[in-house]
């Protein structure tokens, strides 16, 4: 059973939601991976922004993820940041580069799950992760009958995930092994 977390963070938050649910999924005996969108404007951030910097190594050195590792997992996991209500420029990116996948049909059948971060509104987010779940009903994935997490944070100082991540990573790694199973 494998799970790959994708994810796109600027702040940090989706980072840290991302490594939690990682870690619960481990526990669960899934082999659970991390990736991140590719963002080259991310070092610019990074050098005017103490939220950006805090993680960017960390997350700089993950792997970029690519359409492979879409194919090479049971289930797919997307980190979306909110951008008026939409996935950030970057995830779009990836999202539009995935469209051989869809008209070979190499997705079908495998494992969808959204979370998003969002510094408006949880709606925000909320409509960000709808957005998300068109390609990936498009692309023939199921969707994880779990509700999809979304995380407010401050515009200028993010609002850090805390235990309440932690506890709804370690739940929503019970059900994705009892589905996987």
């Amino acid at each position: 059973m494998r799970a790959n977390i994708i994810f796109h963070s600027v702040s940090g938050n989706l980072y840290l939601i991302a490594s939690s649910i990682k870690e619960a999924l481990i526990k669960e005996g899934i082999d659970a991976r991390l990736y991140r969108i590719e963002d080259l404007d991310l070092h610019l951030l990074a050098a005017e922004r103490n939220d950006v910097n805090e993680y960017y190594e960390d997350i700089f050195s993950l792997p970029i993820a690519k359409n492979e590792k879409l194919l090479s997992a049971d289930i797919i996991m997307l980190g979306i940041p909110s951008v008026f209500g939409m996935p950030s420029a970057e995830m779009k990116v990836f999202l539009d580069g995935t469209m051989g996948l869809y008209e070979e049909r190499r997705l079908e059948g495998k494992y969808f799950y959204p979370f998003a971060t969002s510094s408006i509104s949880y709606k925000d987010a909320l409509d960000a992760i709808e957005s998300v779940e068109n390609w990936a009903h498009l692309m023939g994935l199921i969707s994880l009958d779990y509700p999809p997490y979304m995380h407010k944070d401050g515009l200028m100082m993010p609002n850090r995930p805390g235990e309440e991540i932690d506890i709804m990573s370690s739940r929503l790694a019970s059900a994705v092994k009892s589905i996987l199973s």
